[in-house]
Order: C-alpha cells, then sequence, then structure tokens
C-alpha cells in the first residue's frame, strides 16, 4: 500500500498558475477527493500524481521516496478518466486484460483476472461485446474493471460519472465506494460533484484557485466550513449566503431589510445558515419576515425561496406545507447553526 506526499507543489503553464504551494499528504488506502469548481487546479494536480504533467516546483512522493522523474508506466497507479478511454476495436475482455497484456501476463492468469475483475463490477454477461454496443453506465464499468484488474499502488479518477445520467450516477457511486473498501487502494478521485465528495471520501479537499480552502472528513467541512467559498459550495441547496452590515443589536442586509440577529461583531458581514436549519413561523417568532418568492415541492420536503436584499434565501419545511408566491412569512434561523464570514476576505469570524 502507498503513501502519496505532495510538497510545495506549484504548476504553471507558461504565465499562468494552476496550482499554488500545495502542501497534501494522501494517507495508505485513504479515499481523498479533490473537489472544486472547473479551472481549480484539481485535475492537474491528479495529473502530476499520474506523471502525465511536472510540476513547476515541488517534490510528490510515494511512500517517502520521490517520483518526480519516474514515468508513468513505472510508477504503478491505475487510472479512470472521464472519456473512459476503451478501444472501439477490442471486446470488453480484451479492453479490460490489456494493462496485463502489456506486463506480459500469461494468457490464463488474463482470463482468470479478467473474470473477476467483471464480476466484481457486474460485467461477465457483457464479456464479448464490444463497447459500441455498451450503455454509458456499462462502459464505465469496463474502465474500473480495467484498472482493479490488477491491484496497483495507487487509483486515480477524473470525474469518471459526469457522463452518467442521475440514475446511473447512484448505481455507479455505490459501486464504486464498495470497491474502494473492498481493495484497500489509496485513492485520489477527483469531481465538482459535491454528492459525489460528501458520499465517497474519506477526506475532501476543497479547491479553488489552485490553492486547498478547506481539507478534512465530509462531515466537518459541511458542519464547520473554513470560509464563505467552502460554505457555498457544499451542500444541496448550498449554504444561504447573505451580504449584511451589523450594527447595534441586530443586522441589515441589502435593500434595508432587518434582521434581528447579534452578530460577532460590528461592520460589514456575510451569514451564513442552510436551509435545513431555517423554519418559517409565525412573524412574533421570526428573525425577518419576507414575501415568498418561489415554492417547490420535493417529495420529501418543501423549499421555499425569499428574496433577503439581491439573495435568493432558500428555507427547506415540511413536505405537507403549501404557500402561494408573494405570501409573506416569517423566518427563523437555529442560533447554534448560524455561520458568519467577513464579506471582504470570506474568512470564517466566530462569536
Amino acid at each position: 500500500m502507498t503513501t502519496i506526499t505532495l510538497s510545495g507543489i506549484d504548476k504553471s503553464f507558461g504565465a499562468v498558475r494552476i496550482v499554488r504551494d500545495l502542501n497534501l499528504t494522501v494517507a495508505d488506502r485513504e479515499f481523498l477527493v479533490l473537489l472544486g469548481p472547473s479551472g481549480c487546479g484539481k485535475t492537474t494536480t491528479m495529473r502530476m500524481v499520474a506523471g502525465l504533467e511536472h510540476p513547476t516546483l515541488g517534490e510528490i512522493a510515494f511512500d517517502g521516496v520521490r517520483i518526480n522523474e519516474v514515468p508513468t508506466q513505472r510508477r504503478d497507479v491505475a487510472m479512470v478518466f472521464q472519456n473512459y478511454g476503451l478501444y472501439p476495436h477490442m471486446s470488453v475482455a480484451q479492453n479490460i486484460a490489456y494493462p496485463l497484456k502489456l506486463r506480459g501476463v500469461p494468457a490464463a492468469e488474463r482470463e482468470r483476472l479478467v473474470a473477476r475483475a467483471a464480476e466484481r463490477v457486474e460485467l461477465t454477461p457483457y464479456l464479448a461485446r464490444m463497447p459500441r454496443e455498451l450503455s454509458g453506465g456499462q462502459r464505465q464499468r469496463v474502465a474500473l474493471a480495467r484498472s482493479i484488474v490488477r491491484k496497483p499502488r495507487v487509483f486515480l479518477m477524473d470525474e469518471p460519472l459526469s457522463n452518467l445520467d442521475a440514475k446511473l450516477r447512484v448505481v455507479a457511486r455505490a459501486q464504486i465506494k464498495h470497491l474502494a473498501q473492498e481493495l484497500e487502494v489509496t485513492t485520489i478521485y477527483v469531481t465538482h460533484d459535491q454528492v459525489e465528495a460528501m458520499t465517497l471520501a474519506h477526506r475532501v479537499a476543497v479547491m479553488r484557485d489552485g490553492v486547498i480552502h478547506q481539507l478534512g472528513a465530509p462531515a466537518e467541512i459541511y458542519n464547520d466550513p473554513a470560509d464563505a467559498f467552502v460554505a457555498g459550495f457544499i451542500g444541496n441547496p448550498a449554504m444561504n449566503l447573505v451580504d449584511v452590515e451589523a450594527e447595534g443589536a441586530g443586522v441589515r442586509a441589502e435593500g434595508g431589510l432587518a434582521i434581528a440577529l447579534a452578530a460577532p461583531r460590528p461592520g460589514r458581514l456575510t451569514l451564513g445558515a442552510r436551509a435545513e436549519d431555517m423554519r418559517i413561523v409565525p412573524a412574533s417568532e421570526a428573525h425577518f419576515q419576507a414575501p415568498v418568492y418561489t415554492f417547490e415541492l420535493l417529495g420529501e420536503a418543501t423549499m421555499a425561496t425569499v428574496m433577503v436584499g439581491h439573495t435568493l434565501v432558500a428555507i427547506k419545511a415540511p413536505k405537507d406545507l403549501r404557500l402561494e408566491p408573494d405570501t409573506r412569512i416569517g423566518v427563523r434561523f437555529d442560533p447554534a447553526r448560524l455561520f458568519w464570514f467577513d464579506a471582504a476576505s470570506g474568512a470564517r469570524v466566530r462569536a
């Protein structure tokens, strides 16, 4: 098994700095997710671990041994990419077996290992088919089987589910999580989808502009975000973030709406609260009142959205609640689940 260490990693393409002084350790057998928006440097970081890109500065090590100069084919990593990379002229069995063939594994052993890998991802009935005869979900499983047909030191997965529809993603996530638990191989998984990060990872590194903003367990990042960017990126729906001016015993949002909350300090702040930590209440119990902007039925709950200043704020409510647009409602925060951030820097402001 393998521990991966990235020390002082910078990566530039010409004058554009993609990754900035990144320091990260991925523990032996850990499933680490690099999460962030497009262009944040997460895929570039993974490609440097694979040897497909080389750092401008810094060192990458496997189990304490520098690998910067080691070519990709000698790093013993298995990769799964967004486009699957299947050979169209090869059958499913031949695609899965190809890494073994390159390593000179005897035919009988290749057949045994292919059968085992196919069984793990439920592909046994499809081994004779060609990639064009498979659905997107099946092609994704072929790519997974090819990566697990041998046990590498490291798995690297770059947006492997992005081409699948919502229903297939749920199934594929479960398969990847089960495989990770069964195989116990150090894994780096790249995604912009926070649901994938929350459900798959032991730890999540939330990135923006080549910098890790927060590194921690999914529950830690969700419940204790380091800054406004992390708070707004994690969660479905995202955390409500409202710019306010703290004055006296209350705060005032853009447009003059008064909110009856005591801020941790005066001045310009961003107030954060998750939809599930807010309630629709009588006016006498409310922290503020506003007309309903939209109302949505979600099945297991309902979602009321109001406009606070120039910001839409979502409140999750019981599934049997029904509201008409423009109905004026009272909204109450859970005081124990409020977050405050500096409006200029986004840094967390603690009470």
